[in-house]
């Protein structure tokens, strides 16, 4: 086994435990985006899932409220994460490709 073929093995192995942490990460966020409602002269905010066929809404509460802010954090958080899994993967595809060549 060569030298780059063993770097190779390595990094692929590195990717696949950070694919592992961020597919955990991933599945304790909230699923589902957030939107803004206007009712009379107050802008609360929920957040719109798919359950099985259906779209559930669930509030969160008044802009600029806490738990508000947190479930803001939550979704880019989320965004992030599936970002970064997505490059992982096609950089897991990559490697493996490259793996195949050696002999």
């Amino acid at each position: 086994m060569s030298v780059l073929e063993n770097v190779l093995k390595e990094e692929l192995e590195r990717i696949q435990r950070n694919i592992a942490s961020y597919e955990t990460l991933l599945a304790s966020l909230p699923k589902g985006y957030l939107f803004e409602q206007r009712l009379k002269s107050k802008v609360y905010c929920y957040r719109k899932r798919r359950e099985g066929d259906k779209i559930v809404s669930e509030y969160v509460g008044p802009i600029g409220s806490p738990k508000a802010k947190k479930a803001v954090e939550d979704y880019e958080q989320r965004k992030r994460v599936q970002n970064n899994l997505r490059a992982l993967k096609k950089e897991k595809a990559k490697l493996i490709k490259a793996i195949r060549h050696f002999p």
